[in-house]
C-alpha cells in the first residue's frame, strides 16, 4: 500500500512539471534571444538577454559595446546568428556634404550575447542611411545618400554643386534652393557565412568612362529609404521637384546567385505627387506579400503587392488611414510572424522627454491586403520610436526610443493583436539615443 501511494505521488510530481514546463508562468525561464540596440549620442551598442516568461531584458556583461565607428543608425543579424552589422554613418560637414568616420563595423556574438569586434568596411557613396541583407543572407546592400562621381581625369567630385547639371548633378537639394547633388546610390558585398567578411560585387549592367565596371548601383535623388526584397530591391526617392514633391520608387531586380541588380522596366515609379507628403518607410509583412510605405505628411500607410517586373499595385482602398494613433507622424513599422497584424510606431508631434503622444498603431491584416484596426489600439510606448520588432520567439514587441533612450516592451496576443505592458517592467534604459534594434536567437 505504501509503494502504491509513492508510485502515485510520483506520478502526480512528473505531470505538474510538464505542465509547467508547457506554460510561460511557470518560474522555469531561460533567453529566448538577445537584443542589440545602436546609439547615437555616445556611439554605443545596448546588449539585451530577453527572457522567455516574462519578456524582461536583463543587459549582457559588458554592455554598452563601442559601435566602431561614429553615430551608428542601423544594425543587423547575419542569418547564422554569428555575426553583428552596424552601419556607422559618419558625421557630415554640411559645407561640402562630405560624411567622415563612415563604416560598416562586423562584430562576432559570443554564446553569451558579448560582442568583439571583426573587420570594418566602407559603401562606395557618400553618407550612408540604410543597410540590408538578402533573404537568404548571402549578400548586403547599403544605400547612400550620393553616388561617387569622377571627371574625365579619374578625380573624384564633390557632393554638391550650384549648378544643375544632368549628368553629374541631376538632384535639386530638398531643403537648400541652389544646390544639385549627385544620385543615391547602392553599395552590393557579398556576404561569407563564415567569417562574416564582406567582398564588393561591381556593376556588371554599367561602367565608367575608362572601361570599368561602376562599383555602384544608381538610384533615385535623394532616397530616403529601401526595402530589400527576394526577388527586388524598392528604393524610395525625393525628387523635390520644384514646386512640388515627387516621391518615386527605384526598382531593381535582385540575382540570388550572384547577388547583381539589374534595372527593372518598370523603373522609375511615382508613388506621390502629392505637395504634403513625407514618405518615411518603407518596409513588407513577414511574408512578403504586402509592400507597406509609411507617409507621415499624410498620416496614412500605402499598400501593395508586387507586380510584373516589380511594379508596386495598390491594394483595394490603400491607402489607409492611420488616424487612430494619437501621436501620428509614423515612422517604423513590422508585422507579426504570421502577417496577421501590422504595428506602425508612430513619433509623434514632440521631441520632449518623455512625450506621452508617441504610441503604436496596430491593424489586423485581411487576406486581400486591406487593413483594419485592433481592437484598444493605439497603444503606449517610450517616446519617439526608432525601430520595432517581434522577438524571435513570437511574444513581444518590443521598440527603441530615442528621445527617452529607452527600450519598451509589451506582450503580443497571438489572436486578438492587443499588445499589453510586459508583467515585471515595461520601460528599460539604454545607450543613448536608440536608432535601431535587432534581436538575434541563436544564443548557443
Amino acid at each position: 500500500m505504501k509503494f502504491k501511494k509513492y508510485g502515485q505521488s510520483v506520478l502526480a510530481l512528473v505531470v505538474s512539471l510538464g505542465l509547467c514546463l508547457s506554460l510561460t508562468s511557470c518560474t522555469v525561464d531561460y533567453t529566448i534571444a538577445y537584443l542589440f540596440v545602436t546609439g547615437s549620442e555616445y556611439n554605443q551598442i545596448g546588449a539585451f538577454k530577453i527572457a522567455n516568461n516574462k519578456g524582461t531584458l536583463t543587459a549582457i556583461q559588458g554592455s554598452p559595446f563601442g559601435s566602431g565607428g561614429t553615430n551608428p543608425i542601423r544594425d543587423l543579424i547575419s542569418t547564422t546568428g554569428r555575426f553583428l552589422y552596424v552601419l556607422n554613418a559618419g558625421t557630415e560637414d554640411t559645407s561640402d556634404y562630405t560624411y567622415s568616420s563612415s563604416n560598416i563595423a562586423v562584430f562576432s556574438v559570443g554564446g553569451d550575447g558579448t560582442i568583439a569586434t571583426q573587420q570594418t568596411y566602407t559603401s562606395q557613396g557618400n553618407g550612408p542611411i540604410r543597410f540590408s541583407l538578402s533573404s537568404s543572407g548571402a549578400f548586403m546592400y547599403v544605400l547612400d545618400q550620393y553616388a561617387p562621381i569622377t571627371d574625365s581625369a579619374g578625380t573624384t567630385l564633390p557632393s554638391y554643386s550650384t549648378t544643375y547639371d544632368a549628368t553629374n548633378y541631376p538632384c535639386p537639394d530638398p531643403t537648400t534652393a541652389g544646390i544639385y547633388h549627385p544620385v543615391g546610390d547602392i553599395t552590393a558585398f557579398s556576404v561569407n557565412a563564415n567569417t562574416g567578411r564582406l567582398s564588393l560585387i561591381t556593376n556588371s549592367q554599367a561602367t565608367n568612362a575608362d572601361g570599368t565596371q561602376l562599383s555602384y548601383f544608381p538610384v533615385g535623388c535623394n532616397p530616403v529609404d529601401f526595402k530589400v526584397g527576394a526577388s527586388y530591391i524598392y528604393t524610395v526617392n525625393e525628387n523635390a521637384v520644384t514646386g512640388s514633391n515627387v516621391y518615386t520608387t527605384y526598382i531593381y531586380a535582385v540575382n540570388s546567385s550572384s547577388g547583381q541588380l539589374t534595372v527593372s522596366s518598370s523603373s522609375p515609379q511615382t508613388i506621390s505627387t502629392n505637395t504634403s507628403s513625407n514618405l518615411t518607410s518603407i518596409n513588407s509583412d513577414a511574408a512578403s506579400k504586402y509592400i507597406y510605405i509609411l507617409d507621415a505628411g499624410l498620416d496614412q500607410i500605402d499598400t501593395y503587392t508586387v507586380g510584373t517586373n516589380g511594379v508596386l499595385q495598390a491594394v483595394s482602398n490603400s491607402p489607409f488611414s492611420n488616424s487612430q494613433s494619437a501621436a501620428g507622424d509614423p515612422v517604423q513599422l513590422t508585422s507579426d510572424s504570421k502577417s496577421k497584424f501590422l504595428y506602425v510606431a508612430n513619433d509623434g508631434p514632440s521631441s520632449t522627454l518623455g512625450n506621452a503622444s508617441s504610441d503604436i498603431s496596430a491593424y489586423t491584416i485581411a487576406t486581400n491586403g486591406v487593413l483594419a484596426s485592433v481592437s484598444g489600439a493605439p497603444f503606449g510606448t517610450g517616446s519617439s520610436p526608432r525601430c520595432i520588432i517581434e522577438d524571435p520567439s513570437d511574444q513581444y514587441i518590443y521598440t527603441a526610443d530615442y528621445t527617452s533612450s529607452t527600450v519598451t516592451g509589451h506582450v503580443l496576443d497571438p489572436n486578438s493583436g492587443v499588445l499589453t505592458d510586459l508583467v515585471s517592467k515595461t520601460s528599460y534604459a539604454t545607450v543613448g539615443n536608440p536608432t535601431w534594434c535587432v534581436a538575434d536567437s541563436h544564443t548557443d
